[in-house]
């Protein structure tokens, strides 16, 4: 079941991010891919770290008071379309089902060019804390990402395993 209160809570009072760097997905090294003029949606913003570096975010997370937006992706409405959407760590929780719908509005809220960027857990529970045997991460593959872009009109390109500390995360692009 995804429970999305559960999920809130463990990642506003439990989950601690990583200190070390990722290879390929730290803000970093996805803010040098994206241009000044592009907008970007950043699902699951967290602490809205991009809002730093990168001028036209918008960042949407139900767990986190930094965001622009503290809702779901599901429950977030615009008329504004995006370039790019960072979906770094934020789409992994539920059943395929669930994941689906949330690509579905994330799609539904980018322009016919658009990329998205992903880190995905491959259904590992390697957070330190205890409450995390109780998430129900999805068991992200290459293969399923490859599948889900297909779907949405992507080409999935860059696919690379990032290792940062004990955690083993899929890292990938989609572009149109």
């Amino acid at each position: 079941m995804h429970d999305q209160e559960f999920l809130n809570l463990y990642f506003s009072k439990h989950w601690i991010p990583a200190d070390t760097s990722r290879l390929f997905s730290d803000t970093d090294a996805i803010g040098q891919k994206i241009k000044g003029t592009e907008r970007v949606l950043d699902v699951g913003c967290g602490q809205n770290k991009f809002k730093v570096i990168l001028k036209n975010v918008v960042g949407v997370d139900p767990a986190f008071d930094q965001a622009d937006y503290k809702m779901t992706i599901e429950q977030f409405e615009t008329d504004q379309l995006f370039d790019v959407a960072l979906c770094l760590g934020s789409i992994n929780f539920g059943s395929e089902e669930v994941i689906s719908r949330q690509i579905c509005k994330v799609v539904s809220l980018l322009t016919p060019h658009a990329r998205i960027f992903w880190r995905c857990n491959p259904g590992r529970h390697d957070h330190p804390d205890p409450l995390c045997r109780q998430v129900e991460f999805f068991p992200w593959t290459f293969e399923k990402l490859n599948t889900f872009a297909k779907q949405h009109g992507f080409e999935q390109l860059n696919c690379n395993e990032e290792v940062s500390g004990k955690t083993i995360r899929l890292y990938a692009e989609w572009h149109r």
